[in-house]
């Protein structure tokens, strides 16, 4: 647990200040719901497909799944990685492995070996968690064959369907009796370790201890409103930070995790007919196709009384759009990252208005700025990139040094990568990525101007601007393009489209190209750089393709 625990060396002045103010507290995440299923016992926990939970039943599982990993000879400080859709076993073998002081590593279920290799390579799990295999994937074969290049690899654990030979069943794990605990994790253990998700550069590990979730959780569901008394339907995958942050959340709260195993727009109308959930967290992606589904309408979505979205930028008529279809509820920003589990949110009050321009102002104990590229802090409206410091954020990536100098300033603060800007009021609004900037011929367009417009057209499902080299003027602007079924769009469409929307012509994309789907993360942000490399396959000269 040595190298796990250096990734989590704060300055010990911030651990006094954070301890002092009542910002970290001793309490672990696996603690509350142990009071949970003793406080609350028939309350539902898990809302499945197939199975559900009350508090006591998931406690309960959970504290045998724990004593199941002892009885394997995994201990305190190990790793466990996995692999595993929105289901109620993710979160049985989440809260188990932290009961008995293992940290979850949490792999997104649309990897296979290409990144798998190298990310079990990283953090050396002793034990993986996968689905059982199915038409579409053999999760324990791949386990199996990355188990005999990986020489801390010892277990695969399968969830569901056949066990292999060499492999073990999860349901055997959970079953067995609960057992002592003899070493306890502590609140400045490792809790867990995510991997960012990657849309511009390889993904970076990130370890949180128990304190900075507790903390994190229970400020974020006081914000967000969430109650004992709700059914909180969290699209965003919980191998990911925003998934993972709001299953903790919710169940800090004592409400009840609606899960969504995969997502479709049919299969998310489903769930929400069935469960009822009265909060629904997902991604701007799942509200676009929502919205072209036409399931946020009261005859569907009638118990939402709030919608919050998350992992990209919202545009403001995105979110007025999804507001007007909802019945009686209300939509709202978030903003956080892998690396900083603090929600940026607005007060449950705000009106539409100031939703719809920004995301809101951190947490109580964080500070932010917003900075221009030569360092200087800028004033109320002006843009630059959105840093900040507080009790929420990693101290470090695990074994990357290099990427742990780079993100942070020589004063301390973390570098978002964010475009921002601050309001007189403190209010945030993001205005694109750092990295995304095209320069063409020394003028800087925003992709995000852009893409803000494309998304309403009609033809438009989905869009992305990336740059594409240029021997004269460095950058020239592609735009990429996933049209809605059975529409067409082209260049001079496109043109005609964004002049008609007052867009400076010298901003405009020149170059067009139509994809079948975008690519995208586990929460459905899209990944840029493979489009940036989709153009070095086709040729990166201007002209149009579509």
């Amino acid at each position: 647990m040595t190298d796990l625990k250096a990734a989590l060396d704060y300055p010990q002045d911030d651990v006094r200040r954070f301890k002092e103010a009542g910002l970290w507290t001793d309490t672990m995440p696996h603690q509350v719901l142990a009071e949970w299923a003793r406080t609350a016992p028939n309350a539902p926990a898990l809302i499945g497909p197939k199975a559900s939970f009350t508090y006591a039943e998931f406690c309960e599982r959970s504290q045998r799944f724990a004593s199941g990993l002892l009885s394997l000879g995994l201990r305190r400080g190990d790793v466990i990685g996995l692999q595993l859709p929105n289901i109620p076993e993710f979160l049985i073998a989440y809260f188990g492995a932290q009961m008995m002081g293992a940290v979850p590593c949490m792999f997104h279920m649309p990897y296979r070996s290409g990144e798998l290799e190298s990310l079990i390579a990283h953090v050396r799990p002793r034990a993986i968690i996968c689905v059982a295999a199915s038409e579409k994937y053999d999760a324990p074969a791949l386990m199996q064959k990355l188990q005999e290049r990986s020489p801390t690899l010892e277990t695969v654990i399968v969830v569901g369907g056949r066990t292999p030979p060499g492999c073990l069943a999860f349901d055997d794990l959970s079953s067995t009796g609960i057992g002592e605990i003899s070493d306890q994790p502590g609140p400045d253990d490792p809790a867990i370790i995510l991997f960012t998700s990657g849309t511009s550069t390889q993904p970076k590990a990130v370890v949180h201890a128990h304190r900075t979730l507790t903390a994190s959780a229970f400020h974020t569901g006081d914000r967000m409103g969430i109650t004992s008394q709700d059914v909180v339907l969290c699209a965003p995958a919980h191998t990911h930070a925003f998934g993972l942050c709001m299953a903790v959340t919710i169940m800090l709260a004592g409400a009840a995790n609606a899960l969504l195993p995969e997502y479709s727009p049919p299969l998310l109308s489903e769930t929400i007919q069935r469960t009822k959930p009265t909060i629904v967290l997902c991604g701007l992606a799942h509200i676009q196709a929502g919205l072209k589904a036409k399931l946020w309408g009261p005859e569907i979505a009638g118990s939402v009384r709030r919608v919050i979205t998350g992992g990209a930028p919202c545009p403001p008529e995105v979110l007025r759009s999804l507001e007007a279809a909802l019945s009686s509820g209300k939509v709202f920003q978030v903003w956080g990252m892998t690396e900083v589990w603090m929600p940026i949110f607005h007060d449950l009050n705000a009106p539409l208005d100031l939703r719809a321009a920004s995301l809101g102002s951190p947490p109580v104990g964080h500070q932010v700025r917003v900075v221009a590229r030569d360092g200087t802090v800028l004033g109320p409206g002006d843009e630059g990139e959105l840093q900040m410091r507080g009790p929420f954020l990693m101290a470090s990536y695990y074994r990357n040094d290099s990427a742990t100098r780079d993100a942070f300033t020589d004063d301390g603060w973390f570098r978002t990568g964010d475009m921002a800007t601050i309001d007189a009021n403190g209010f945030i609004a993001i205005t694109g990525r750092l990295k995304d900037i095209i320069n063409r011929g020394g003028i800087k367009i925003n992709p995000m101007d852009i893409e803000v417009l494309m998304d309403a057209h009609p033809a438009v499902q989905i869009s992305a601007v990336v740059p594409m080299p240029d021997e004269i003027l460095g950058e020239r602007a592609c735009l990429f393009v996933q049209t809605v079924p059975g529409r067409t769009l082209t260049l001079e469409n496109v043109c005609d489209y964004l002049a008609a929307n007052n867009m400076a012509k010298l901003r405009w994309p020149e170059r067009l190209e139509i994809v079948e789907a975008m690519p995208m993360t586990a929460t459905r942000k899209i990944v840029k750089r493979k489009l940036v490399e989709l153009l070095k396959q086709t040729g990166t000269t201007p002209e149009a393709r579509n």
